[in-house]
């Protein structure tokens, strides 16, 4: 299956982009900035290509949010090891990693759940790999860019908690009915 290459695609640039995350200068940063643009992109073209190919499957489905999670986890580590992240904005990570568990969790205790990207969720994830991209290049900005993906990414956490809290709700009842 295609798209499911392009998934696994996705899963094996992680070891280089948290080892380009962990170096300094740079080069290191912009190759590490590349590597985090095509892990997106494989992102987006995965479902699509299932979705035209007639490829959609409860494994490929599975392998994407699988790849989803261990490259949130591999920028969020190689972003504390280049301390780009730290103090109470590796509480923010810790959250999103954290959201991330959970929602696994509501999966497999209410498996009637369906857990549906809703516009909340796609709005956090869109802020969650602009703070990733802000955190992971270089300083090219006129602005102050580590501190505007700080912020970014703890507005993504805080987004991510109110998408929890409907999450929350939906597992709920599905676990009371």
């Amino acid at each position: 299956m295609v798209s499911n290459a392009v998934t696994s695609l996705r899963i094996l640039l992680l070891p280089l982009l948290l080892w380009l995350l962990s170096q300094t200068g740079d080069t290191f940063r912009w190759a590490a900035l590349a590597v985090l643009a095509v892990a997106g992109l494989t992102d987006v073209i995965d479902g699509r290509l299932a979705r035209a190919l007639g490829e959609v499957s409860r494994l490929g489905a599975m392998l994407d949010l699988i790849a989803d999670r261990l490259l949130s986890l591999s920028v969020l580590v190689g972003l504390i090891a280049s301390g780009e992240l730290r103090g109470g904005f590796m509480v923010a990570g810790v959250v999103l990693l954290a959201r991330d568990l959970v929602v696994a969790s509501f999966g497999e205790a209410a498996p009637g759940l369906a857990i549906k990207v809703t516009r909340l969720e796609r709005v956090k994830i869109t802020l969650q790999f602009a703070a990733f991209g802000l955190l992971a290049a270089p300083p090219a900005l006129p602005i102050p860019q580590y501190d505007l993906g700080r912020w970014t990414l703890a507005a993504s956490a805080a987004l991510a908690c109110v998408a929890l809290v409907g999450y929350a709700r939906r597992a709920a009842r599905t676990l009371a009915a």
